[in-house]
């Protein structure tokens, strides 16, 4: 590991804190709607909670480049206070519309639209604001604070999730979530004038995405990495909201007991964070996040032989550390492998590989766990062999074994 350097010892700026709070805030809220959504499409099978998070993600991944945009048009804090009240404005109006109608999945798919809409706008824009309130060298570092405060709210956002579905379904959630906005909205409000500018109107919108997806895929490292990521991601990203609830389903655990299953998992990504945070990143970051990859093939492994509690969480949790390996490694080298003004746009690209991912994998993983034979067991053992495959490919790329954060 390299000593930290003077620009790695420096203090984060207080704006960044400032904003870290809101969106920890707005986090604790997603991630308890994110488990009741989830919780209230498998009711339904994996086949249709597939399709229900096939609904999201997909308007998700037609907008995004057009959202990544915006973000760098208009600039990020401002499209990203808009996007946060209109999820203030949709999880407000749920409340009433869940206790008229109930749950069905009619009303999900729309929600799941929805969502799918202003998140187009709302990631590229929240996920370049860390670049744009730090400076570059001290971007691992910013990262990984996120992840640990995310772990806390994790943990905390997935048991009230648990809590709050056993009380009052839907319902309870999205009021809950509604609040986290609220106070996401007065943040963002007092940080008005503080990021670095980086908006501008220079070029037509088609000119400005046709760019970004230049500057994305036109350099060798930022291309590899892109590629890993999604292939990793569609594999990775349905563990909380499709995966880990169909194995809670197939032990005959209840939702408190599988909001726990993956709130250990996120303790593991916040063992990572924890020693970025305090020690500073690898030298080779490239390296360490693929080995992170091949740890967490052991916890998949794990999750497939596992019946007992205990043990299911202790894979949950190596898969987790794993997992935060892996991201929190490639995350800072993605981020700082492009300039301030191609923030948004680079993000709308991470996202929309991701989404894509997801749009295949989701119904894919749903429909294979509803199979006799395979089931969500031999799906997670799958999983744990299908990611170590791709952390060898990435492996044998000198231009990933070579990175480093600047």
């Amino acid at each position: 590991m390299t000593p930290p350097t003077d620009s790695d010892t420096q203090r984060i700026p207080v704006r960044y804190w400032i904003w870290l709070f809101g969106a920890a805030v707005s986090l604790l809220g997603d991630l308890t709607m994110s488990f009741a959504i989830g919780w209230s499409a498998t009711r339904h099978g994996g086949s249709v909670a597939g399709l229900i998070l096939l609904l999201a993600a997909a308007p998700r991944a037609i907008l995004l480049l057009v959202g990544g945009a915006v973000g760098d048009r208009y600039g990020a804090p401002r499209v990203l206070l808009v996007s946060c009240t209109a999820m203030f404005l949709v999880t407000a109006a749920l409340v009433p519309a869940t206790r008229a109608v109930g749950e069905p999945v009619w009303l999900l798919m729309i929600l799941a639209v929805v969502v799918g809409v202003i998140d187009a706008f709302f990631l590229p824009s929240s996920r370049a604001m860390p670049r744009l309130l730090v400076p570059a060298p001290q971007v691992p570092r910013a990262l990984a604070s996120f992840q640990v405060t995310g772990v806390v709210f994790a943990v905390t956002g997935t048991a009230v999730g648990g809590v709050l579905v056993n009380w009052a379904g839907l319902t309870a959630a999205a009021a809950f979530d509604a609040i986290t906005f609220g106070a996401m909205i007065v943040v963002l409000y007092l940080l008005r004038g503080t990021t670095i500018p980086h908006g501008s109107r220079r070029s037509g919108m088609f000119r400005s995405i046709v760019d970004g997806v230049q500057a994305a895929f036109g350099r060798p490292l930022t291309r590899a990495l892109l590629i890993t990521m999604t292939l990793a991601a569609g594999l990775l990203m349905p563990m909380d909201g499709l995966l880990l609830p169909l194995l809670a389903r197939d032990h005959h655990w209840d939702a408190q007991t599988a909001a726990i299953l993956i709130a250990t998992r996120s303790i593991g990504v916040g063992i990572v964070s924890i020693r970025i945070l305090v020690r500073g990143a690898f030298q080779r970051p490239g390296i360490v996040a693929m080995l992170g990859l091949l740890f967490a093939a052991f916890g998949f492994a794990g999750l497939s032989v596992f019946d007992a509690l205990p043990l299911a969480i202790v894979a949950a949790v190596i898969s987790g550390i794993g997992v935060g390996t892996f991201t929190g490694h490639i995350l800072p080298l993605l981020m700082n492998s492009v300039e301030s003004e191609y923030q948004s746009r680079l993000q709308s690209v991470v996202v929309l590989c991701q989404s894509l991912a997801l749009v295949v994998m989701n119904p894919v993983l749903g429909t294979l766990a509803d199979v006799q034979g395979v089931q969500i067991t031999g799906v997670c053992l799958a999983i744990g062999v299908a990611i170590t495959l791709i952390g060898l490919v990435a492996l044998s790329r000198p231009v990933i074994r070579n990175a480093r954060v600047s």
